[in-house]
């Protein structure tokens, strides 16, 4: 398996020990958005570029605002249920999770000038909105049974304290002062066995015979919501022209429990356990231009273009081990804390560049197709405090990302059938997979569907999205790779939506 899709939480949630965990996965989270915008323009699969005249447009394409006649405002209500099938071992565990959201609202206000006004520019439009840009409630659980040869996560823990040159001496420092990494717990819970000889003191892992039955719960929660203050006017009702300020706030919270346990009863050691968890958050800040020009009444071209976002999070962070012997003595139970944490950091996503195209059939509906360059490999991570010295950390990290990652596509594309008030609509929208060098699958398709009704004043519109991808994960990762324990997932979101607007 290439290590490059095995999505190391073990690193995610600062396994290596240290405050210092930031990686691709991290950068990714917060770069590879989700399907965003009101039940209309879900409805049609998120093809929005070219379209206007709708307050989602704001947070593609501000171009869109130019399109407005009247003042507009609009709210929604979405049910989201995310669920993961895991596979490890051969055994299949599925598990999900749903949450109740806001994903969008907004409001606009025209200023259009009168039809017998003289004027080549028609007016202006001021508008705010906000958009749900990927939501990362999850609960995923898997089990099964390892080889009798295979390695734990102790032996994890060990091969990369001897990689940090972690020494006897540092164990002993953070059993008697406090423990602040991995090997530090793994130590304390006495999980690694101090020896001596001729060169002095050292260690090993606690020796175990059998093979370990491995579970593991990762409960996820939080989102990213961007707030976008834009304007756009028209001119000649041929050209639209719009810019916004996007301001991207963003929450997510991680809950592991991971449990080892021996099956060989002469083995002194008995099982472990290791909890964690994290919260990032953090705010960003981007901008976006966009044009739409509309040749003839039937026909409409968009572009737009948005700036890296610049966010800049802060992380807090807490974990635990705990094992349980049964030894000569009876049964022994251990247990150490680490000391919490916090950790601040800069993270630049990818410049992003969108152009579409929109037909209109008469007054019968229309069909629209997008599509969205987006280069993951320019992910950048960067030290809060210049004068913090993790200048070199980072570099590797960068470094790495831009081995794993490449430029990729996203295409959406949606139609909307109309019959007096009444309105159909169906999409289609496929994420192009952000790794380099694989076989692995990682596109994203989703599926749309949506309804509405459109009155003087009044509408009301219903969508439901359908989107599935594989992934794969490991608890942690060796550096020879063929010794990974490594999850097969996959990954399914249903999406249903609500929106209510009003014309004033």
């Amino acid at each position: 398996m290439n290590k490059l899709f095995s999505a190391s939480l073990a690193i995610l949630l600062g396994w290596s020990g240290t405050a210092l965990a930031q990686n691709g996965e991290d950068a990714l989270r917060y770069t590879r958005l989700g399907l965003q915008g009101s039940a209309r323009i879900q409805g049609i699969g998120g093809a929005q570029t070219a379209l206007g005249a709708d307050i989602s447009t704001i947070s593609v394409n501000p171009a869109g605002l130019g399109m407005f006649r009247r003042s507009e405002a609009n709210l929604s209500l979405g049910f989201t249920n995310n669920s993961t099938n895991s596979l490890f071992m051969g055994r299949n565990t599925p598990d999900e999770r749903s949450t109740i959201n806001i994903p969008q609202a907004g409001v606009v206000f025209s200023n259009r000038k009168d039809d017998s006004e003289s004027s080549d520019w028609r007016g202006s439009t001021f508008g705010i909105s906000m958009s749900r840009i990927n939501n990362f409630n999850n609960r995923t659980t898997y089990n099964g049974v390892t080889s009798e040869t295979a390695p734990g996560i102790v032996e994890y823990i060990y091969e990369q304290a001897l990689a940090d040159g972690v020494t006897v001496d540092d164990l002993a420092d953070e059993f008697n002062n406090g423990y602040f990494t991995l090997p530090g717990l793994a130590y304390g819970t006495y999980l690694f066995d101090e020896l001596e000889d001729d060169q002095g003191a050292y260690y090993l892992p606690v020796d175990r015979f059998g093979a370990l039955n491995i579970q593991e719960e990762l409960v996820r929660r939080g989102s990213q919501s961007q707030f976008d203050f834009a304007f756009g006017t028209s001119f000649r009702d041929k050209i639209y022209l719009g810019a916004s300020l996007g301001i991207v706030n963003s929450k997510f919270t991680q809950e592991r429990i991971y449990r080892e346990t021996e099956s060989d009863t002469d083995s002194d050691f008995e099982s472990l356990e290791l909890r964690d968890q994290f919260t990032t958050e953090g705010a960003g800040v981007n901008l976006k231009l966009g044009v739409i020009v509309r040749p003839i009444d039937a026909l409409r071209f968009g572009l737009s273009v948005q700036t890296p976002t610049a966010y800049t999070f802060t992380e807090t962070y807490d974990r635990s081990m705990y094992s349980t012997f049964n030894g000569t003595a009876g049964r022994e139970n251990y247990s150490a804390i680490e000391m919490p944490g916090e950790f601040s950091y800069q993270l630049t996503t990818p410049f992003r560049a969108n152009t579409g195209v929109a037909v209109f059939v008469g007054k019968y509906g229309f069909i629209t197709a997008d599509a969205e360059y987006v280069d993951y490999s320019s992910m950048r991570f960067k030290e809060d405090d210049e004068n913090s010295n993790f200048s070199g950390y980072f570099s590797g990290v960068n470094s790495s990302i831009n081995d794993t990652y490449k430029s990729a596509m996203n295409y959406r594309v949606g139609a909307e059938g109309r019959y007096e008030v009444f309105r159909l609509r169906a999409g289609y929208a496929i994420s192009g997979s952000p790794y380099k060098n694989s076989s692995f699958d990682a596109k994203v398709n989703t599926f749309t569907l949506g309804a509405g009704v459109r009155l003087q004043n009044y509408y009301a519109d219903i969508a439901y999205a359908r989107s599935n991808g594989n992934s794969r994960y490991s608890p942690y990762t060796f550096e020879d790779a063929s010794q990974d324990p490594v999850v097969d997932m996959e990954n399914k979101q249903s999406n249903v939506m609500f929106t209510v607007g009003l014309n004033f």
